[in-house]
């Protein structure tokens, strides 16, 4: 008997957030499905890249500076993604859709009769119309959602007996390799360190960070950049990025960096941008490190104020700076919002997150799941 293909839909494979869970869902699921990925990964690697159990099914796809191009690209990409996936899926297969971006897979799934999948990563999609008519076609076509924080399930309001809240999860890959290194940090005999790694975009806080930077040359700053290294460059040249700062392009190992830190940044700009979960602030919780957050969306959900960091708003830069020389300066707040930050991040195990997936997709057909308890909300 054949097996039954679950086909998933990423539109830019980078080391970002929502591929790399992507990435974990598809170990999961491809020891049990036949399982095909379609994406565009410009760069040449990124964490959906190399996995052997996978049937890759490359696109067309990529960012750009200019808006007015990355529209164009993106058109172009929801055209070539409904004609690829009207001619390539069966009735019979499961749609995964990762993202609100991959609208044209969506749509050619529904006609084909396809059950449909939606995992829902972002709220803050520019411009606010095509935010609308994504969160609209994803209602339309979807037969079940999957939200990476209560924040965002309570944002879309999607259908309560079609959302199921599962929370990102650490990766067996990046547990087993800072296990390896945590019991030989030994932060007391290294700079006091601040680490941030983000996207290269305005509204990620990226020229807040380096202006925090400058206002506290005792201490070291990383800023580890999703960019290529002629982009990273091109910033360096605009900020003047002061000597205590150190600015790093896309890195495929972040353990290492987190290893040499004593805290971890994300210095989003609401209403910008609002994290829903904050995949790298629990990573670094993992290994110890408490953080300072914005005061609103998903990524509150792993840090309450006072206890594994603190809720600040990017834009009170003295705010962040006093918080950052507080820590720096006590270390027995430090241990405590330390060891705070560790119990909080072994809450988002791989074992749970496995276990609700399986559930998820593995369990009866969608309208039995509703009857059997297996979507929350």
């Amino acid at each position: 008997m054949q097996q039954k293909r679950i086909v998933a839909v990423h539109l830019l494979n980078d080391f970002s957030g929502s591929p790399l869970i992507l990435k974990q869902s598809l170990a999961i699921l491809a020891s049990h499905y036949e399982a095909h990925i379609f994406t565009s990964t410009p760069s040449g690697s990124g964490f959906l890249s190399g996995n052997p159990a996978l049937h890759y099914h490359p696109i067309f796809y990529r960012w750009s500076t200019n808006k007015f191009l990355t529209l164009l690209y993106f058109s172009f990409a929801q055209l070539i993604l409904f004609c690829r996936l009207l001619i390539f899926l069966k009735r019979e297969d499961i749609l995964y859709i990762n993202t609100l971006l991959p609208a044209g897979a969506a749509i050619a799934g529904k006609l084909k009769g396809c059950q449909v999948t939606w995992h829902i990563h972002e709220v803050s999609l520019k411009p606010i119309l095509l935010r609308k008519l994504l969160t609209n076609i994803a209602l339309k076509t979807g037969d079940r959602f999957i939200c990476v924080s209560s924040f965002v399930a309570k944002h879309f309001n999607f259908p309560p007996g079609k959302t199921a809240i599962i929370y990102n999860a650490l990766g067996t890959d990046f547990t087993a390799n800072a296990d390896c290194l945590l019991p030989f940090i030994d932060r007391d005999k290294i700079p006091f360190t601040v680490l941030m790694a983000c996207s290269l975009k305005k509204y990620k806080g990226v020229f807040e960070f380096v202006e925090i930077a400058r206002l506290l040359p005792e201490i070291e700053f990383i800023l580890v950049l999703n960019a290529e290294p002629e982009k990273v460059l091109s910033f360096k040249k605009q900020v003047r990025v002061p000597s205590n700062c150190n600015v790093l392009s896309v890195q495929k190992e972040m353990v290492p960096f987190y290893s040499q830190a004593h805290l971890i940044l994300n210095l989003s700009l609401p209403p910008l941008w609002i994290e829903t979960f904050g995949m790298t602030i629990l990573e670094g919780m993992y290994m110890g490190l408490p953080a300072i957050v914005p005061p609103i969306g998903g990524i509150c959900e792993l840090v309450t104020e006072g206890v594994e960091g603190y809720r600040i708003d990017a834009g009170n830069i003295n705010n962040i700076k006093n918080a950052i020389h507080h820590l720096h300066t006590h270390r027995d707040v430090y241990q405590k919002l330390s060891d705070a930050a560790i119990a909080k991040a072994a809450e988002f195990s791989q074992e749970m997150f496995k276990h609700k997936i399986k559930n998820l997709f593995l369990a009866n057909p969608v309208k039995q799941e509703l009857h059997h308890g297996i979507f929350f909300h």
